[in-house]
């Protein structure tokens, strides 16, 4: 069945392999919701991973996972919550705070949201880079039981990199010239520094090198144009999608 909806629907590639992917109702949202992150991620990110032209794609993607991105690049959208690669938050995490609840009169369940499986909008993976990225438009997402959003991509990154031998770098997009924007590339900015980092993530007493990166939607989109006729867009409304980045300001 077809995803319909009587209200205005959005130029949505490939609705029903998202269906597939997301389930129909939040798939439905990205179709009529006019500002879903789900449908700009899906309609960039899924398609830019059909390029026909792997090194190419890999130094353009260099802008959010790092210099040392190299092809062949791999993308995978909304992993590590319901679907794997799991990216779970690290015992000793958990532990401190559950030992941070219990002094102030909590109990298990006070935690219990915090040892979730954390979910990433885009995963990039590529030979000795694993980069984590999250993507937004004007609000700044939380995570697990309100954590900082950004903290908590490194924290159940660096395992997961770890496992693959691989550096991790943390990338976010956002719509420029919001306040969510200012607020994403302040705390950015911050993060970079090690002894801030540092005390974001008291339960570890040592971190790797990661990097992090920002980038706009605008810029992405713009990159993504100059991309497409590179990449698998046949049968998609690609004008519509265009029209509808150009309205928001995002083009």
């Amino acid at each position: 069945m077809l995803l319909r909806s009587k209200k205005h629907t959005n130029p949505l590639f490939d609705p029903e392999r998202l269906r597939l992917l997301l389930g129909e109702e939040r798939a439905d949202r990205a179709l009529t919701d006019p500002d879903s992150v789900d449908l700009l991620t899906w309609n960039v990110f899924s398609t830019l991973d059909s390029h026909r032209d792997h090194s190419w794609l890999a130094y353009r993607l260099q802008a959010l996972g790092g210099p040392g991105v190299t092809a062949p690049v791999r993308l995978s959208l909304w992993t590590g919550a319901q679907r794997e690669p799991l990216l779970r938050p690290p015992a000793a995490y958990v532990a401190h705070v559950r030992e941070v609840a219990k002094a102030h009169g909590g109990d298990d369940a006070a935690v219990s949201d915090f040892a979730k499986p954390v979910e990433v909008p885009v995963r990039l993976e590529s030979p000795g880079v694993l980069a984590l990225i999250d993507t937004t438009v004007g609000t700044v997402a939380r995570g697990r039981g309100g954590r900082d959003r950004l903290v908590e991509l490194i924290d159940v990154g660096i395992d997961a990199a770890r496992r693959l031998g691989n550096t991790l770098t943390i990338g976010v997009v956002y719509a420029s010239g919001t306040a969510a924007a200012a607020q994403l590339s302040a705390r950015v900015n911050a993060l970079r520094d090690p002894h801030i980092l540092a005390e974001a993530l008291p339960h570890r007493p040592s971190l790797p090198t990661i990097t992090l990166r920002e980038l706009s939607w605008q810029q992405l989109i713009r990159t993504w144009h100059n991309e497409a006729d590179y990449l698998e867009l046949g049968g998609q409304p690609v004008r519509g999608f265009l029209e509808l980045c150009r309205r928001r300001g995002l083009s």
